[in-house]
């Protein structure tokens, strides 16, 4: 099943409206606003300030690391949560890596993988556990997939925002919407 939008920051709310359609429910004032209070926990105060120095990090990517392999998180028990692949990539001393070419690759606290995401270019705060990536993104995880343009992400909250153009493709759902 696929779902898309063109929306700018909450395109994918389209699951608060399947999830409204799969209960056979009619949104109320009290429904839209708790709706509205789980899209709107991340509001754009968290990741516009990357979202602003991503141009100028970008820039100042004057020596870059080719084929960068780099820990992003870890599990409680020491393992590796999260795990990034960069084609290029530069460390900066305020603990900013701005890389292209990015794969990060999602594991279990067993070690199996759990997950992968790809974005052309991404700044991400090794100290805040966030990141903020331009042009195109997507995620696959347990055999679901979301894609669009640009993403906010934090290691820290568990959370992904795609930006702009979303579209979720997922099997978990057996039922024909038609045209949402």
């Amino acid at each position: 099943m696929v779902w898309s939008g063109r929306g700018t920051g909450y395109a994918c709310r389209v699951w608060s409206v399947v999830g409204l359609l799969l209960a056979g429910l009619t949104a109320s004032a009290a429904e839209d606003a708790e709706v509205d209070r789980w899209f709107n926990r991340h509001a754009p105060g968290l990741w516009r300030p990357l979202a602003e120095k991503y141009a100028s990090v970008k820039a100042a990517m004057t020596t870059p690391v080719e084929n960068l392999m780099l820990p992003l998180d870890h599990h409680p028990n020491g393992r590796i949560k999260a795990q990034l692949r960069a084609q290029k990539a530069q460390i900066f001393l305020d603990g900013m890596i701005f890389a292209e070419g990015v794969s990060v690759e999602l594991l279990k606290d067993d070690g199996q993988p759990d997950g992968r995401l790809t974005a052309a270019g991404c700044l991400f705060d090794r100290n805040a556990k966030h990141g903020y990536c331009e042009g195109p993104v997507s995620l696959e995880k347990s055999g679901d997939r979301l894609k669009g343009r640009g993403m906010y992400f934090s290691f820290e909250e568990q959370f992904i925002k795609i930006l702009n153009e979303c579209e979720i493709r997922t099997s978990r759902i057996k039922n024909n919407f038609g045209r949402l």
